[in-house]
This record gives C-alpha cells, sequence and structure tokens, in this order.
C-alpha cells in the first residue's frame, strides 16, 4: 500500500495518476477535502480509499490496512504569501516531522515536497548540495517553513530506511484548478487569452530586466511524476537527500505567454500591470534548477518537456476540454 498525503491535491493526485498508469491500486490519500471540487481531481482515480488528515493517527492505530510500502508526502500549505507562520510551523514542518518518525520507526521510504523557495533571492547557484542548505535564506514565510525542515532533515542521525525531498520549482498542469491565486500563471493566462486575446504580466521593478524578461524554471507536472515514479522504482539504489526538481532551463514569462497565445493559434499581445505592494518585497526574477545531482547520482536521464511542449498539452488536452482532468 502507498499512501500520499495531500492526494488530492495538485501533484498529489497527478502522481495518484501515475500510479494507476503503472498497475498501483492500492493507495490511501491523506487529504482535506473540504467543500469545494477538489474531490475531482480523484474522481477518475482508483485508490483504496481517502483519509482526512485529523482522522490519520486513529487510522494508523485502527485500521486493519495492508504494510505501506511508502509515504510520499505532498500535502503543506504551500502559499508564498501566507502570513501565519504558526499555521506553517505546525502544517509544514511538525506534522512532516511526525511523518518522518513514523517512517523512521517503521522503516518505511519517505519522499517529501520541499520547495524552491527555500532558495531565497539567489539568482546564481541553484545547487542542491547538502552543505549549502543550512546557509540558505528564504524571502518568504513559505520558503522559511521549507527550508528548516531540509535543515533539519540533513542533520539526522535516525533516519527512514531511504528519504528524499524534492525542491519543486514553477510546477504548472492539469490537477491545480483548486488553487485559486496560487495556481499556476499558465492556468490563469488561459482564460485571459482565450476570452480577451491579451495577456496581462508583472512589469519588471529593475532596470536590467525589461517587462516579462523575468525568468523561471517551469516545469510541466507530468515530469514531475515521471521523476517521483523514478525514485519510488529506483529507491534502493538511489542516495537519501534533498534533490532539485525543475525542468533545468530558465524560461521567460513573455515566453510562457507566447506559449500560451500559439496554444490557442492567437497573436501575441501583452499588457505589463503593477505588481501588490507585498509581492514586490518577496519577488524571484530568476530561477533554473541545477539538475547535476538528479542527472548524475539519482540516475535520471528521461528529457523533460519544453515549455512550449508542455503548455500546448495543458491547453490543448485539457484546459480547452469539457473533462480537465487527468
Amino acid at each position: 500500500m502507498i499512501l500520499i498525503t495531500g492526494g488530492a491535491g495538485f501533484i498529489g493526485s497527478a502522481l495518484v495518476w501515475g500510479f494507476n498508469q503503472g498497475g498501483h491500486r492500492d493507495i490511501v490519500v491523506l487529504d482535506r477535502l473540504g467543500l469545494g471540487d477538489k474531490w475531482k481531481n480523484l474522481s477518475k482515480r482508483q485508490i483504496s480509499y481517502a483519509v482526512p488528515k485529523d482522522q490519520f493517527h486513529s487510522w494508523l492505530e485502527v485500521d486493519q490496512h495492508p504494510p505501506i510500502q511508502a509515504v510520499f508526502h505532498l500535502g503543506a500549505c504551500s502559499s508564498t504569501t501566507e502570513r501565519d507562520a504558526d499555521y506553517l510551523m505546525d502544517n509544514n514542518v511538525l506534522f512532516t516531522k511526525r511523518l518522518w518518525d513514523y517512517c523512521t520507526t517503521q522503516r518505511i521510504p519517505f519522499f517529501y515536497a520541499s520547495s524552491a523557495a527555500t532558495y531565497g533571492a539567489e539568482e546564481e547557484c541553484f545547487l542542491d548540495d547538502h552543505s549549502r542548505i543550512e546557509g540558505l535564506r528564504a524571502i518568504n514565510k513559505y520558503g522559511w517553513s521549507k527550508q528548516l525542515f531540509d535543515a533539519w532533515a540533513i542533520r539526522q542521525q535516525k533516519t527512514p530506511p531511504h528519504w528524499y525531498g524534492f525542491k519543486f520549482f514553477n510546477v504548472y498542469g492539469p490537477q491545480e484548478y483548486h488553487k485559486g491565486p496560487q495556481a499556476s500563471v499558465v492556468h490563469h493566462a488561459f482564460p485571459q487569452v482565450r476570452d480577451t486575446g491579451r495577456l496581462r504580466l508583472f512589469k519588471s521593478y529593475r532596470p536590467d530586466i525589461e517587462h516579462g524578461h523575468q525568468r523561471r524554471d517551469f516545469v510541466y507536472v507530468k515530469d514531475v511524476v515521471n521523476v517521483l515514479l523514478h525514485f519510488y522504482q529506483h529507491h534502493k539504489q538511489i542516495p537519501s537527500g534533498v534533490y532539485n526538481l525543475g525542468s533545468g532551463e530558465a524560461r521567460s514569462f513573455a515566453d510562457l505567454g507566447r506559449a500560451v497565445f500559439s496554444a490557442l493559434e492567437k497573436p501575441a499581445e501583452f499588457e505589463w500591470v503593477e505588481m501588490p505592494e507585498g509581492l514586490k518585497k518577496q519577488y524571484q526574477y530568476f530561477t533554473q534548477a541545477d539538475l547535476t545531482k538528479l542527472r548524475q547520482t539519482a540516475g535520471y536521464k528521461e528529457p523533460f518537456h519544453t515549455l512550449e511542449a508542455g503548455i500546448r498539452d495543458y491547453v490543448q488536452n485539457y484546459l480547452s476540454r469539457d473533462d480537465s482532468y487527468l
């Protein structure tokens, strides 16, 4: 049995899809489904059942479930603008530690979500070497919460038999529809381009960077799933640790916009808009994952979607269809 926390969320439900594609059905999802449409991320999937987060510990004690083969901890508060640091500490750090301790005691492989937000204002060296992790300084509370756990994890002597933290860069793709303002720029760009033929993007506030030339490492969620499955399938051969998970290529927001226009067969037309004041102080103008460790140490050799290919698949095969789910 595989346990996936946040399994009804964006990356979590995409991972369920990936496991289903490979014939895995004995999956337990741990998540808060609430009153919204997040349940739709699982409506086409084959799972054993979903457990509400606040019932997790009682479920472990009472339910006569098969042995847990792996824990993928993908549930977290992922809002970069979250203001409640106590909530982030409880949800992103302390709950992760409890799962770590459980996997350590039960000798279960543990895979968890970190974030590229841990790199803070870094614009030159996005290297996932453990010697650098302690010195990283996030620029928002979310990134700080992820950084705290990464730094804690690499100091531990008692660990799960195999453990991996994934510094996700800018992930986009199907299953993110419930995320609201935290959904990817691609998701927000699609209705603008479709309905108005124009795309609004933030201005640049640096004289050395033109509007729309802010660059990020955008990675398609299907590639993220393939990497996670690679680690699951080969974890006995891959050294434990923290790994970058991006495409390895920085592309501009203007490039992203042009890819959306192209996928909808429309000419590109941009409008540059002011950035909210609160975001200006914690805005990353450049990110690009160094994939040396992923390629050489973890042995992941598969190519990643180009930005254009990923957006074309997302727009034409999901966002443009009545059924937009994996």
